[in-house]
């Protein structure tokens, strides 16, 4: 039997829109563990940056933010959301999907709207004052 990665990027792959559990809090606060996300299949157009993408990684799939496209070599550069530091250098070829909302709380938030990537990529921006604040927290609330 078919293991349900390989059923979605079989799905993706003939064009059929899929939706699935988000499991994990990698993409906090934009994607909330238990979460449904709705997943277009791949644009023929470029991918664009701050888009939440679904790519096949390590034998798993993944739901992380393109914040960088080097056409150059063809890869694209991704991260959690709730990353302060590291991420993932994919070949274009490992992306299944464009992620197009996610169901919270019984309504509907669009992610691939203009605002919701610029909204991605300032995140991602502010990685190190986010990474600076966790350490100072740290700092000042460690436990005796």
């Amino acid at each position: 039997m078919p293991e349900a990665s390989e059923i979605i990027a079989a799905l993706l792959q003939q064009r059929t829109p899929i939706s699935f559990i988000a499991g994990g809090p990698s993409m906090n606060p934009t994607i909330r563990d238990g979460e449904s996300v709705f997943i277009k299949p791949l644009p023929t157009g470029a991918i664009l940056l701050g888009g939440v993408i679904l790519y096949r990684i390590y034998g798993r799939l993944t739901v992380h933010r393109c914040t960088f496209n080097n056409k150059r070599t063809n890869r694209i550069y991704t991260v959690g959301d709730a990353a302060v530091k590291g991420g993932d250098w994919i070949p274009a070829a490992d992306i299944l999907g464009v992620a197009e909302s996610v169901r919270r709380d019984g309504r509907i938030h669009r992610l691939d709207t203009r605002r919701a990537r610029w909204a991605g990529l300032l995140r991602f921006a502010l990685r190190p004052l986010r990474r600076l604040a966790g350490a100072v927290h740290r700092r000042l609330f460690r436990p005796p």
